[in-house]
């Protein structure tokens, strides 16, 4: 037995490395989003649009690191950290989008958009 470490970039590489096991083409699909991670830094957050990001991050099982003035609003804003799978980050944007741009996260959904446009290549 050996192991390596793959570093995949995007969903075409996630794709590829799956499809050398000869498995279903469902289930590529579905693992795929899985295999890709990546973190995004946005500036200039409103701290409840960072709390709402982390809560719902944490809820999908990623992360996001808020600064600390965020919990009790002592800030005017906040730099984030999200850290997730290709997955997380598309079912955050599909929350993120149900909260008609409450505290700017439309403005958050449009760079996050932008950020991980080039993983789903």
């Amino acid at each position: 037995m050996k192991s390596e470490m793959l570093s995949i970039q995007n969903l075409s590489q996630a794709k590829d490395e799956l499809k050398k096991l000869h498995i279903e083409d469902i289930s590529v699909s579905m693992m795929a989003p899985k295999a890709v991670f990546c973190a995004v830094k946005l500036y200039d957050v409103h701290p409840a649009a960072a709390n709402i990001i982390k809560q719902e991050m944490l809820a999908l099982g990623g992360e996001a690191a808020v600064e600390r003035g965020c919990v009790n609003m002592s800030i005017e804003s906040s730099q984030v950290v999200i850290m997730g799978t290709l997955k997380q980050y598309l079912r955050l944007l599909s929350k993120l989008k149900m909260q008609k741009g409450y505290f700017g996260l439309d403005d958050v959904v449009k760079e996050v958009s932008k950020s991980i446009k080039d993983l789903m290549k």
